[in-house]
């Protein structure tokens, strides 16, 4: 880990060391290896060096690049995009006029491109632009906007990357010329923004202090709050010296801290992991802010009216003190604002946490080894490659742009989230290699995290919505390996499945952290187990981190990806305080776009496999089981929404893809 940012505190997720073993190679006469897994192996290399020290696809095959259905979709997004930022900065204008003016500004950026271009590129670009649109001479270059589709399209289908990632770069440039960092004076600044895309509804309700406890538990990061245990409470008041009276001033007097604590009904969200963090900035010199804060919230005692989960006080640091004070929730008009304040600064640490750790790091990185090991290990029609293909679609292609543009120096992470590009990296890859396969079994990591009790904690959309997905893809697991594997014996004897697990945990393979049975897989629970957490994570688990940047994340005052201002000391503050902390409109705008184009392209169901996948007939049988099984938890969780304190829909299936595709 480079010097610049070992600040970083990685303690607090008591990191786990890398594995050390290699591949053995020992076998005096080891059975050859089929020309299919030789092609495969020389396609699929490892890469330690695109985010230190984590394994990737080291250059991405051309079987992974994605379909043009999946292009179709981001690009529809993007114009979406563009659209709403037109008429967003220009206010007068209609969508239909803003259509035309990105044409224009597409034919604009074509023209661009083919008359800096080198001769090549300029007989490359001819040929795609009369291929796509053959009228387009007679037309002048004027057309349509699907027309300009068609012709990104083509574009992509012959992988002329160099020219597509010019033609976007150079409508952005234009779609953004006059923006200026200009401050919000009030939410309706941030709430003009969104003039062709909805406005969302955590724009109405994130100030309440109800709905910024509830993000914890079903907002982009619900698996961040942990039970303060009673063994825990000592260290508590030493770090976040919490007393009675703030407590009952928020839940009143028949309840108690202490009670709390005995009960099981307080929890906190602390994240220790970023104190140290280096604050980057935006553009130029300009800083930007990120804290260590710790949040503390109680459960109403049994038999209150409402048992929703409350928040109690909120510190932005890790040490309390005169510059460091504890903040809680107040209706006074100079107090009010301070607590304003302090709870962005827990959603600007809560984004960044989410992006780099529960999102790219735990979902996206986490599973990359295993598509890898996948291709290189099992054959097609090996019965673990063929279930688990479909859930790997498109994901190594979604992280290669992940290190080469979003983690990239001036991407997306380092333009508006609050840290520099190198704490945010190394944020990443503690997150991963601080989450170890066996303990991140969803069971497992509830109990961990002591939120697994209804009693104590009977509100959480997260858990119980993925509990219900969790149970029915291992029904669905064990049913097909239980036709492919008779007992153990049958899983210690597959010498491919067994070369597969000892390369995902290599120092020269996929580096997984705690993966396996002493790094075998010895028996058939543990491999359902395995199989159940890999579709997990890849489908259900992205999906609850992935799609709320879509609605929750693109309102930059409501959860703020970096703070414009110092939190400390916050006593009291004003409203022109609280102002200067949130995003500045150009960086708002910014935020929204990236968010957006993440959480709005949903490409591939749960469950829908391609037709005739599975060919056997127990084996669609079984596949039927779990469809059925995934209509009745889409008609669960509906009924579940209708007496929450506010929907959570993430979790719905026919709203979850197979895959990281996005």
């Amino acid at each position: 880990m480079p010097s610049s940012f070992t600040a970083l505190n990685t303690e607090s997720l008591n990191v786990v060391q890398p594995p050390v073993p290699a591949l053995k190679k020992t076998e005096a006469h080891p059975e050859p290896v089929p020309h299919a897994l030789r092609t495969a192996r020389k396609k699929y290399k490892y890469n330690y060096a695109h985010i230190a020290p984590v394994a990737m696809v080291d250059k991405l095959p051309r079987e992974e690049r994605p379909s043009l259905v999946w292009w179709r979709k981001v690009i529809r997004v993007m114009l979406e995009i563009f659209i709403n930022a037109i008429v967003s900065k220009r206010g007068h204008v209609e969508e239909v006029q803003a259509r035309h003016h990105v044409a224009h500004l597409v034919r604009q950026t074509v023209i661009d491109i083919f008359q800096q271009a080198d001769f090549k590129t300029k007989l490359r670009l001819g040929w795609h632009l009369l291929r796509a649109v053959p009228q387009l001479l007679w037309k002048g270059f004027r057309l349509g906007l699907h027309e300009w589709e068609d012709l990104v399209l083509s574009l992509i289908s012959e992988v002329e990357k160099d020219i597509l990632l010019a033609l976007h770069g150079g409508v952005k440039a234009r779609v953004d010329q006059d923006r200026h960092c200009v401050t919000a004076t009030s939410l309706e600044d941030y709430n003009r923004q969104f003039a062709t895309i909805a406005l969302p509804a955590i724009a109405t309700h994130f100030q309440e202090d109800e709905y910024f406890a509830y993000l914890r538990i079903a907002g982009p990061n619900p698996t961040m709050l942990e039970q303060v245990r009673v063994l825990f409470g000592d260290i508590l008041s030493q770090k976040f010296p919490v007393t009675n009276d703030h407590y009952q001033a928020v839940m009143g007097t028949d309840d108690s801290l202490e009670k709390a604590l005995e009960e099981s009904r307080l929890y906190i969200a602390d994240y220790a992991i970023l104190a140290g963090a280096i604050n980057g900035t935006y553009p130029g010199t300009h800083p930007k802010y990120i804290e260590a804060p710790q949040a503390l919230f109680a459960v109403p005692r049994g038999g209150s009216a409402s048992r929703n989960l409350r928040p109690i006080a909120i510190q932005c640091g890790q040490v309390s003190g005169t510059n460091v004070p504890i903040v809680t929730p107040s209706t006074n008009e100079s107090e009010r604002y301070a607590w304003e304040m302090a709870k962005a600064v827990v959603q600007v640490a809560d984004s960044n946490y989410h992006e780099a750790i529960a999102h790219l790091g735990r979902t996206h990185l986490f599973i990359g080894p295993f598509a890898i090991a996948t291709h290189r290990q099992l054959l097609p029609e090996h019965p673990l490659s063929v279930l688990l293909r479909p859930h790997f679609e498109g994901m190594l292609n979604i992280n290669d742009g992940a290190q080469n543009l979003l983690m990239a120096p001036r991407g997306g992470v380092d333009k508006n989230l609050a840290a520099t590009i190198d704490c945010a990296r190394a944020a990443t890859v503690a997150g991963l290699q601080s989450y170890g396969f066996n303990s991140a079994m969803l069971p497992k990591r509830l109990e961990q995290r002591g939120v697994a009790d209804l009693e104590a904690f009977p509100v959480y959309p997260y858990r119980d919505d993925a509990l219900l997905l969790w149970d029915a893809i291992k029904d669905w697991v064990a049913a097909y390996l239980g036709l492919h594997y008779q007992d153990d014996t049958a899983v210690q004897q597959d010498q491919a499945l067994q070369n597969w697990a000892a390369e995902l945990i290599a120092f020269d393979g996929g580096r997984v952290v705690d993966f396996g049975e002493d790094g075998e897989i010895r028996t058939l629970s543990y491999l359902i187990d395995a199989v159940t957490l890999i579709v997990f994570t890849a489908s259900a688990q992205h999906a609850a981190v992935n799609f709320p940047q879509g609605d929750v994340m693109t309102y930059a005052p409501a959860m703020p990806l970096a703070g414009y201002a110092p939190a400390h000391p916050l006593t009291t503050a004003s409203e022109a305080d609280y102002f200067e902390q949130l995003p500045p409109l150009h960086q708002a705008q910014g935020q929204l776009e990236l968010t957006y184009l993440l959480g709005q392209v949903y490409h591939t169901v749960l469950g829908q496999y391609d037709l005739g996948w599975f060919r056997d007939g127990q084996e669609q049988s079984a596949l039927q089981d779990f469809q059925e099984r995934l209509v009745e938890i889409e008609d669960a969780i509906a009924t579940r929404n209708q007496t929450r304190p506010y929907p959570y829909c993430y979790l719905q299936p026919s709203k979850i893809p197979q895959s990281i595709n996005i």
